[in-house]
């Protein structure tokens, strides 16, 4: 076995060891020891003996994650489950398959689905994803507010910023408020995405509204030096990009291979959280295997071993989080952060529309 591959095995090793250590000291030791409903649903899992996950390769850790979810559904609940992982495409792109497969009678192609408000708005009221009492199952640990639509659990919170090399762009930590990249200093250095992410929900008129948006973003294109994805980390890691306004999801900077190299800067006038949600599929072929992996996300090991350390970013409603320390510490300095929530996103029905006239700047400038 190539060296490059027994470290990678050593180190999805070393993170199955730290979940199981994490959730025999987070976690009821004993079956018995959780709610009835939950029992219920941990027989039910083990009479269904598999779990079905599909998911970009960098939500809940790809490939890597699914075999950590696995371990951890065995020792939190005591439930071995054949676990089958296939990379996804985009959220928005899975939400449609996953319609597509419901009005066709199909089994769902994963049992959990991860999404965000812009994704999940069409869906959440009809009956693609499952009802589940989310709270009443770990009343300990996840509360009424952490549910949405009595659908949708929070798992992850993404905090977008302008994401810097810490080296090639050492101007980005002193920026303020978003307004600061125009200055002519900063001209030609630094990039953004082709799709404008994190600026969708400034055109609500709750935000900057579509006027005061637009014209910021017809100034941006005549500041920026190209387009990158958020996919295109490594060239920013390299310092090809220098910096990247506004990023997805203020994760990088805690990801092994770019942290000291990368960081996030949050201008205090564009914070924001975004709420990212697991939710079951009515037509999961393992819908109570889907219910225990969500849980698992949600313990303490599986927001650190998963959301934390594979994907960059956990969950500000749990108090041990690096996201609730993040947004307290902003908060702390004067930040008022908009909650990008489902609820939100349904109460600004005009954003797709105003938000993709904006689109349309920067990729034809």
């Amino acid at each position: 076995m190539p060296m490059e591959q027994k470290a990678e095995r050593r180190g999805l090793l070393l993170l199955v060891a730290i979940a199981m250590c994490a959730l025999a000291i987070a976690s009821p030791s004993r079956a018995a020891d959780w709610t009835p409903a939950l029992q219920k649903i941990i027989a039910a899992a083990k009479e269904e003996g598999k779990l079905t996950l599909g998911t970009p390769v960098n939500v809940d850790g790809g490939a890597a994650g699914s075999k950590v979810v696995e371990a951890g559904i065995a020792t939190m609940f005591g439930v071995k489950l054949d676990t089958e992982w296939t990379p996804a495409p985009a959220f928005a792109q899975m939400a449609a398959k996953l319609q597509q497969e419901f009005a066709a009678k199909l089994k769902a192609s994963t049992d959990v689905y991860f999404g965000a408000a812009p994704q999940l708005g069409p869906y959440i009221d009809g009956d693609l994803f499952q009802k589940v009492a989310w709270a009443e199952l770990w009343p300990d640990r996840i509360t009424d507010d952490m549910v949405e639509r009595g659908r949708s659990l929070r798992f992850e919170t993404f905090l977008p910023g302008i994401l810097y090399n810490v080296n090639a762009a050492p101007w980005v930590k002193d920026i303020k408020v978003l307004a600061d990249v125009l200055k002519p200093e900063f001209k030609g250095k630094f990039a953004t995405t082709p799709y404008l992410s994190g600026f969708d929900a400034l055109v609500a008129e709750s935000a900057w509204g579509k006027v005061k948006t637009a014209d910021f973003v017809k100034q941006l294109a005549g500041q920026i030096s190209g387009l990158l994805a958020c996919s295109g980390t490594d060239r920013m890691a390299s310092g090809e990009v220098p910096a990247l306004v506004l990023d997805c999801s203020g994760s990088a900077q805690n990801v092994a291979r770019y942290r000291t190299v990368l960081d996030t800067k949050i201008p205090s006038d564009v914070a924001m959280r975004r709420q990212l949600y697991v939710q079951v599929p009515s037509h999961a072929a393992h819908p109570n295997a889907g219910i225990l992996a969500a849980l698992y996300l949600a313990s303490p090991a599986g927001q650190h071993d998963v959301a934390l350390v594979l994907d960059g970013i956990d969950g500000d409603g749990y108090p041990e989080t690096w996201a609730h320390r993040r947004v307290a510490a902003l908060q702390q300095e004067g930040a008022k952060f908009l909650d990008v929530n489902i609820a939100w996103w349904k109460s600004n029905p005009a954003v797709d529309s105003d938000f993709s006239d904006l689109v349309k700047i920067v990729q034809q400038n």
